[in-house]
């Protein structure tokens, strides 16, 4: 098999369980820290997308700062950081302060990738086998347990210790750290930075605006003051980004992929993919709602979904094989628009029991569809790495973007100050918003679903060419 095929995807793999973990820990409490803090819920949704979306940026600076420092002090300072910023958000009691929290938080989360898959990456390729599927189990088991131990730290303790127990997770990876084997510093990334910085102004921009828009008024809301000037950065912005990689040695960006169609047509089918990923996040709410449950033990449903999600690994390896990565993520949209639209027009329980096992399936295989094949197929062996990148970076940014885009349903659910934290089910304006949400985001999967049949099938391997 030719080297590039074989590309290590150890840092991509690690950056979208981290994501998933992070996700599972904190959605099921969404409404619980909405409710207890006093914010509205489209301003609480900003604490997992801006985590979400700093953590991807923070990847490629922090990998940067670590390949000058020595991997084990760059592994605790990343702690540190991990650490000081889950102790400040747990304390929080403004949204300030909170955000403050979750950013530092996810700077430490994205300093500890790079050193964390290269140590998974030594164990595996030098332990036995049974090595290697006990840790591919312990995390997989750990993402579908996260969800179902958040709903019941919540319920019994509170929301602020699902952040005060994050420091001890931290602490536990500080002591296991002394284990690994970091001598010397990792590999310098093949790309300058300043690329990075205007895509970060891009998607802040971006976010901003969107969060700015008031559907109260109309076609008003795109000339509004708060609106319109966030919006122009955003469509200025590239501008200088694309003359800023063009003159660089080494381009985080090439320009040359944003003429290519066929890479402008995957990272849109990425950027969807991640928008109907984060989604997710509206699944407890909407069960707790459904069952009229207690606020905040909606985990186990989200247990359900990353479950099934882990088991359409092999179907998606197999598909793989016999339709390419066009047909997994066409399948995978298909389930995904199908699940939300069920979720957000029925209300009986029992019938969306098996929904979210389709959706975690729809989910699993637009997550682990072989994109990078195609992005190997069309780039070449010098930008692979960082094609791997972006396309981290483009999911993530849909998922943020599409986060902010679904807390506009919440416009008008500003404070419920009537409404209790032992209360169950939610308020009708919230349940009114989880729907409108998921309709969005079954919307997302069916143009994901419709660019998908466009992209190119992979082409096929010239055997006889390896052999000589």
């Amino acid at each position: 098999m030719p080297f590039r095929k074989s590309l290590s995807l150890d840092t991509f793999v690690i950056a979208i369980w981290i994501s998933a973990l992070d996700i599972g820990l904190i959605a099921p409490s969404l409404t619980v820290i909405a409710a207890d803090l006093g914010f509205p819920v489209r301003g609480v949704i900003w604490v997992i997308a801006l985590h979400l979306a700093v953590f991807v940026l923070a990847l490629p600076l922090m990998e940067l700062a670590a390949s000058k420092a020595g991997k084990r002090e760059w592994l605790f300072l990343s702690l540190f950081l991990f650490a000081s910023g889950s102790f400040v958000a747990g304390s929080a009691n403004t949204w300030l302060a909170l955000i403050a929290g979750r950013v530092i938080q996810a700077v430490g989360a994205g300093g500890v990738v790079p050193v964390l898959s290269m140590e998974i990456r030594r164990i595996t390729k030098i332990g036995q086998y049974w090595i290697r599927s006990a840790a591919t189990m312990g995390l997989t088991g750990v993402v579908i347990a996260v969800p179902f131990l958040s709903s019941t730290v919540t319920e019994f303790f509170g929301w602020r210790w699902l952040f005060w127990l994050s420091v001890g997770a931290a602490l536990a990876v500080f002591l296991w750290g002394f284990r690994f084997s970091l001598g010397g510093t990792l590999r310098t990334p093949p790309y300058h930075t300043e690329g990075l910085i205007y895509f970060a102004g891009i998607l802040l921009s971006a976010m901003i605006a969107i969060s700015q828009l008031d559907p109260a008024k109309g076609w008003a809301a795109w000339i509004d003051p708060a609106f319109l000037p966030f919006a122009i950065l955003t469509m200025g912005l590239p501008v200088p980004m694309l003359m800023v990689e063009r003159q660089s040695k080494r381009p985080l960006f090439h320009p040359g992929w944003f003429t290519d169609l066929r890479l402008l047509n995957l990272f849109f089918v990425v950027t969807l993919a991640g928008c109907t990923w984060v989604a997710v996040v509206l699944v407890p709410g909407w069960m707790v709602a459904v069952g009229n449950q207690p606020a905040g033990t909606g985990g186990v449903y989200l247990s359900i979904v990353a479950a099934t999600a882990w088991l359409s690994i092999p179907l998606a390896r197999w598909a793989s094989e016999h339709w390419g990565c066009p047909g997994v993520l066409t399948a995978g949209f298909f389930a995904t628009a199908a699940s939300y639209f069920t979720l957000a027009l029925v209300e009986e329980r029992a019938v969306l029991a098996p929904v979210l096992a389709v959706l975690g399936f729809g989910l699993g295989l637009t997550l682990t569809s072989p994109v990078h094949r195609l992005l190997f197929e069309i780039v070449p062996f010098k930008q692979m790495r960082n094609g791997l990148m972006v396309l981290a970076m483009f999911r993530a940014a849909g998922g943020a973007l599409g986060l902010i885009a679904i807390g506009l349903f919440f416009y008008e659910s500003t404070v419920f100050s009537d409404w209790a934290v032992t209360s169950t089910g939610l308020p009708e304006l919230w349940k009114r918003g989880y729907q409108m949400g998921m309709l969005t985001a079954a919307g997302a999967a069916v143009i994901g679903f419709i660019l998908s049949l466009t992209l190119p099938l992979p082409k096929q391997e010239n055997k006889a060419s390896e052999a000589d």
